[in-house]
């Protein structure tokens, strides 16, 4: 049987195994119980307890330059799970251009196609209880008996349908993948214990131990033949860096590469369109994500190419009354019972007034799958531009277990912008063309982007993948560039942040690395 030790209170072994994977979110969880299922002794080493703890979370503070951004210690989570304990449960495979790299915007490639991601694709998304098919538009068009023709991508070779398929059990990790470790009899899991350094062997060549912390002062080692860092895309970047007395900038930083290329998938809500009857309800937010889906309007590769840009797609979320109409009723429903009431005379009227917007209202509480929306508000999403200046590095300060701390400079570049404004512009041009609604927008500039837009908490690229050791931190096998036995899983390790969010691409990743590793 596997044990659950808290390094808090136990008494403390040496340990020591043939894989030591460090953290157990998505990523270390995959790989671990991957590893198990083949009979691989793993330590596996999480920095919190079973439950969220202020001390421990407070590890993730951070400070903050460039376009602000969530405060690092509530948009991470650090306990059993990670922060796959907020999950949202949206996976999607990104698209094949998305691994092709874009020379003409200064876009790398990946080491490996769409063809060659796809087996382990497929097979996270059976893990999440998901199918292939499940992403294909036309599919659940017919599984939900709407006519193919309200797919916009029959009216027009601009616009794209993106279906995200949502898992069902959002606690996946931490209900399903995480208790099967507590019957491996091959895996044995470190609670309350925080990595602090990677030491190398002394040509740099090897990584000897990994030292790790409790937040009550004891001090401890970790050997193994091959490690992997699984802490997430900032906390990796934060370890290599640190670890620099052997490897003077950083453990993988010869070329400059970790921390750097920081992304996220950039979403700010502008604009709004009020629909005609032809605007197909298959791609209202609020009625597809009853039924754990969701359908955003995206650019065909053709437009991508023609307009210069990035992924984008505008996610359409309705609103069926008034917010005068909403407040009213709200109102009423609080005050009708008090006699003689002059706010609840005033909420009457306003409701008898606009019946119409009223009854809209009702019916998009009672029968949501009938109600139609007055006005659709407008939410930009894109892929960003892997850009040099958007970084984690370190300061002086240190936290209470003596590492360095990290300062985010989260950074968009021209090419962001533009994609927002151009993307923007088809899904206008062409819903207008179509006769599908019209529309009242604000101008997308840097301005309004910078003040407005939000992240997803999906941290990507600040460990890259790349086939030349000049050009990121990993290779292929997610392996740091020149250190034999050190690996790096995660959205940390992905040359660009393609269109879709990274869970299911770490759950598939993950995979791939489990089989590398087995196989040495």
């Amino acid at each position: 049987m596997a044990k659950f030790i808290d390094c808090r209170s136990n008494q403390l072994p040496e340990f020591t195994a043939e894989v030591c994977i460090v953290g157990l979110g998505a990523a270390g969880a995959t790989l671990a119980t991957q590893l198990d299922a083949k009979g691989v002794e793993t330590i596996v080493i999480e920095a919190g307890a079973e439950n969220i703890e202020s001390q421990t979370q407070d590890l993730y503070a951070m400070s903050q330059t460039g376009v602000p951004y969530y405060d690092m210690t509530s948009c991470r989570l650090r306990y059993l799970g990670g922060t796959t304990n907020h999950w949202g449960g949206f996976c999607r495979a990104n698209d094949p251009i998305d691994y092709l790299g874009r020379r003409d915007l200064g876009i790398p490639a990946w080491p490996f196609d769409f063809e060659h991601i796809r087996p382990y694709f497929v097979e996270a998304a059976t893990l999440l209880g998901l199918t292939e098919e499940g992403f294909d538009p036309y599919h659940q068009a017919a599984k939900r008996q709407v006519p193919k023709k309200q797919l916009l991508e029959e009216h027009s070779d601009l616009l794209t349908t993106k279906v995200f398929q949502i898992s069902r059990n959002r606690n996946f990790f931490r209900e399903v993948q995480i208790p099967k470790l507590a019957t491996s009899g091959t895996a044995d899991v470190l609670l309350n214990a925080n990595v602090v350094h990677i030491q190398l062997s002394d040509d740099g060549r090897r990584v000897v131990k990994i030292t790790a912390k409790t937040m009550n002062g004891r001090t401890f080692d970790i050997r193994a033949k091959r490690f992997v860092l699984a802490a997430h895309a900032v906390e990796n970047a934060r370890l290599l860096l640190a670890s620099n007395d052997v490897a003077k900038d950083g453990i993988g930083n010869g070329s400059d590469h970790v921390g750097r290329y920081f992304m996220e998938h950039p979403h700010i809500h502008s604009g709004v369109m009020i629909p005609t009857g032809k605007f197909p309800g298959f791609y209202n937010y609020d009625q597809m994500r009853r039924v754990n889906l969701n359908a955003n309007l995206g650019l065909t590769e053709k437009a991508m190419r023609a307009e210069g840009v990035l992924q984008y797609y505008c996610r359409f979320n309705p609103v069926y009354s008034r917010e005068q109409t909403a407040e009213a009723i709200r109102d009423l429903k609080s005050s009708f019972w008090e006699p003689g009431d002059l706010d609840a005379l005033k909420s009457l009227g306003e409701l008898v007034s606009n019946v119409p917007d009223s009854l809209r209202f009702v019916q998009s509480r009672r029968s949501p799958e009938k109600a139609v929306p007055v006005l659709y508000n407008l939410e930009h999403r894109i892929e960003q531009s892997p850009n040099p200046s958007s970084r984690i590095q370190l300061l002086d300060e240190k936290d209470a277990l003596g590492m360095r701390k990290a300062v985010l400079s989260w950074q968009l570049s021209d090419l962001d912008i533009m994609t927002f404004q151009r993307g923007q512009k088809v899904i206008v041009d062409e819903l207008t063309r179509l006769g599908m609604g019209r529309f009242e927008l604000s101008e997308i500039d840097r301005t309004l982007v910078e003040s407005e837009v939000a992240g997803h908490y999906h941290h990507i690229g600040t460990t890259r993948m790349s086939t030349d050791a000049t050009q990121g931190v990993v290779d292929a096998d997610c392996r740091v560039h020149g250190v034999e036995n050190l690996y790096v899983s995660g959205s940390g390790v992905f040359p660009t942040s393609g269109y879709s969010g990274p869970t299911m691409m770490i759950v598939a990743m993950a995979i791939r690395l489990s089989q590398h590793l087995h196989r040495q």
